[in-house]
């Protein structure tokens, strides 16, 4: 009987959660890269050089840290996506060469979407990415008027879900209409500050 060989497939490649092949090529670019992680209420962005005797987190930002610049809406969104990537490039800058790549690891980069728009965020702060811009988000999105164009249309046809959908910003006593200007004052904030508050 002809015996059968066993290739042992490496633990976070079974976690899902490392693309060695990917990741042999970032670690022989010698360039630093960014990875982006979304979770159920958070994004975490991280600037990482790799080497040798580890990764070494240069820059990281935690989408909570978007309160601290008097964001009030959902921090896992595509608006909160784009301005957690200009704080991190703001934050990264002088710190690293200006170019960077972005690692994904397992997930699949999907154009217009919360990664996408942090890539769009970490471009407009001056940071090199090699990404096509054409699979960025648009302005209206960045911006969040297709959530106030949502909101808008299912307040005026399904009450009932609308308060359900959006009750913690209503039990807060925010006003939907104001995202997209409230994302222009975060994003101005962000901008002169350069990403920190003292």
């Amino acid at each position: 009987m002809k015996k059968v060989r066993y290739i042992e497939i490496f633990r976070r490649r079974r976690e899902g959660k490392t693309d060695y092949h990917l990741r042999k090529k970032i670690v022989v670019s010698r360039l630093p890269f960014v990875t982006i992680r979304v979770s159920n209420k958070n994004i975490l962005l991280q600037v990482i050089k790799a080497s040798t005797k580890g990764d070494t987190v240069v820059e990281s930002v935690h989408s909570k840290q978007l309160q601290k610049f008097d964001w009030p809406f959902s921090r896992k969104s595509i608006p909160a996506s784009y301005l957690c990537g200009l704080i991190l490039g703001y934050r990264t800058g002088g710190k690293i060469d200006s170019r960077v790549i972005v690692y994904m690891g397992v997930e699949p980069y999907i154009p217009g979407s919360r990664a996408a728009a942090a890539i769009k965020g970490i471009v407009d702060s001056g940071l090199k990415i090699e990404a096509n811009a054409k699979t960025f988000p648009d302005d209206h999105k960045i911006k969040g008027e297709h959530i106030m164009e949502y909101a808008k249309n299912l307040k005026s046809s399904d009450s009932d879900l609308y308060n359900k959908r959006f009750s913690n910003y209503i039990r807060e006593g925010l006003n939907m209409d104001e995202l997209s200007d409230t994302f222009e004052k975060v994003k101005k904030m962000i901008i002169e500050k350069k990403g920190v508050l003292e």
